[in-house]
């Protein structure tokens, strides 16, 4: 089978996406077929650019205008088309000839666009885009879900036929595994934390959803109580994979008196993120919306315990080695914190054995399982 992928524009900096569209491309070319991966080429966008424009349009034109040109010289080529990311839905329509896929992480900026998420005002061409993809999942003769959250969602939008959609859960994107210990203290060292310092994670963007508050809240009653009990606090630091705490949580920190205890790093190498899951004591994902959560397996692949939201799909996905909390509750989580920690190893074995369960070798037979799917359609129609 002749698969061609097509991925996304590299300085856009979707680190998770291209991630997922490398991982695709070499777990199916093991599996014996032959596999492009075509991407947009950033010409206009690395020319010199008026001030008064958004740099992001340059970018447009590449994706819009000049990649179609590319597109149709390799389409002939192909046996079936992979769109591996559903922001890049608008070029379905280019492909139309051929049988087409595409994969769907999740609907939360169409859902915003039509106004459904409360604090996130959409621009007027932010809604136009969204509009095109919401167009060209529509037209696309297969839609993977990468977890039945998605799938639920997607089809409560009316955006496609039930059974043109179907769910292959991720894999994960890189070998995430346990690090020795000496290894990871170096990477501990790097990161600003002590040798026998014990630490939460979080990792993240700085977006409402990701829920950076409650971890915080969270931290800050472990650090009270731990005081008010006169015993030695579970954790000693707060580690932020990510930006910076904002103005406001700063000063939540500042107040809660705990600015000193929280680390934030950035730009952190894929060996020293699974030392840092591996030393921690716990992963904190309250996350209130994902459309999967790869965290929660990341973290588990390392040993991690992780305590995450009882909402779907974290709750899918996390299997009986995670604990689940009301995301909003940062009492409720400190507690159940507190009342996990006598077995946190025996979380951190049940999470290796629910991580092995997502592979990317399944994902990727989930794959081509669906490219079938979509080639048989088109020769019985």
């Amino acid at each position: 089978m002749k698969v061609l992928l097509i991925g996304n524009l590299h300085l856009d900096e979707q680190t998770s996406m291209l991630l997922f569209q490398t991982v695709i491309q070499r777990e199916v070319a093991r599996l014996g077929h032959d596999v492009r991966l075509l991407t947009p080429t950033p010409l206009l966008r690395r020319l010199p650019w008026p001030h008064r424009l958004p740099r992001k349009w340059a970018g447009y034109f590449d994706k819009f205008v000049l990649f179609p040109l590319t597109l149709k010289r390799h389409l002939r080529w192909a046996d079936v088309v992979h769109i591996t990311d559903h922001s890049n839905a608008m070029y379905v329509p280019r492909v139309v000839e051929k049988p087409n896929i595409v994969t769907c992480h999740d609907v939360i900026a169409i859902q915003a666009s039509l106004g459904m998420i409360p604090g996130w005002t959409m621009s007027w061409t932010g809604r136009l885009f969204q509009r095109l993809i919401s167009r060209g999942l529509g037209r696309a003769d297969e839609i993977a879900c990468v977890s039945h959250l998605t799938r639920r969602h997607l089809l409560a939008l009316r955006l496609a036929e039930q059974q043109r959609v179907d769910v292959v859960l991720n894999g994960l994107n890189a070998a995430f595994a346990p690090v020795a210990p000496e290894v990871a203290a170096s990477a501990v060292q790097r990161a600003g934390l002590g040798p026998q310092e014990r630490y939460l994670m979080h990792i993240g963007l700085d977006l409402p959803r990701k829920n950076r508050i409650t971890v915080l809240k969270t931290f800050i009653e472990l650090q009270r109580r731990s005081v008010a009990n006169g015993h030695a606090p579970l954790v000693d630091k707060l580690l932020i994979v990510g930006v910076p705490l904002s103005p406001p949580l700063a000063e939540v920190a500042l107040a809660g008196g705990v600015s000193d205890k929280v680390v934030a790093i950035q730009n952190v190498s894929h060996e020293d993120l699974c030392a840092l899951y591996t030393r921690a004591t716990a992963l904190l994902f309250p996350s209130l919306q994902e459309g999967f959560g790869w965290p929660i397996i990341e973290a588990q692949a390392c040993g991690c315990p992780v305590f995450t939201s009882d909402l779907a799909p974290m709750n899918e996905i996390g299997g009986t080695a995670a604990v689940y909390v009301d995301p909003e509750d940062a009492d409720g989580l400190a507690t159940a914190i507190e009342e996990a920690a006598p077995r946190l190893d025996e979380m951190r074995r049940l999470g290796l054995e629910n991580a092995a369960s997502f592979s990317s070798e399944r994902m990727a037979q989930g794959y081509v399982d669906t490219y079938r799917k979509a080639i048989d359609a088109r020769q019985t129609s």
